[in-house]
């Protein structure tokens, strides 16, 4: 099937965009617990809840990034045509609102800190940054491919 904007379901890309965000985000949340700190020795279901919460703010934010590039472009659907500008306008936004908000929850209102095993840079963790360029390049990827095929 085609992905040009005339065959693109209204609900697209945005299911398929928070589909693939949120199940990404989460499994990247999971692995990053020994890096955080209290969150190795946490419950186990206090650990799954604390990542569960973080990963809606990933999602909330890959989404708040899609539609700045969206607005930006005056496309929704610039996923069925993908160019490297826009990737990294989404990437950017992305990545922006994530050092906003580790700075002001680590620094400012103390709701987390790092574990000492977090490698940091310029006093942010490797961890949260490297994750959105990551996760996010790797979520359009793939909700670009299952809109591809969607029937």
């Amino acid at each position: 099937m085609r992905t040009d904007v005339a065959v693109i379901r209204w609900w697209q890309p945005w299911s398929a965009l928070t589909l693939f965000f949120f199940l990404l985000h989460f499994l990247w949340e999971m692995l990053q617990v020994p890096l955080y700190e209290g969150m190795a020795s946490a419950p186990h279901w206090q650990a799954i809840r604390v990542c569960f919460t973080a990963t809606v703010g990933d999602v909330a934010i890959a989404l708040i990034a899609y539609l700045s590039v969206a607005i930006a472009a005056n496309d929704r659907q610039w996923l069925a045509r993908p160019s490297a500008m826009r990737v990294a306008g989404y990437v950017a936004v992305g990545l922006a609102i994530t050092v906003a908000l580790e700075f002001l929850n680590v620094y400012v209102w103390n709701r987390w800190g790092y574990a000492s095993a977090m490698p940091l840079v310029l006093g942010f963790g490797v961890s949260p940054l490297v994750q959105w360029i990551a996760v996010p390049v790797m979520a359009l990827w793939l909700a670009r491919r299952h809109m591809a095929s969607a029937p």
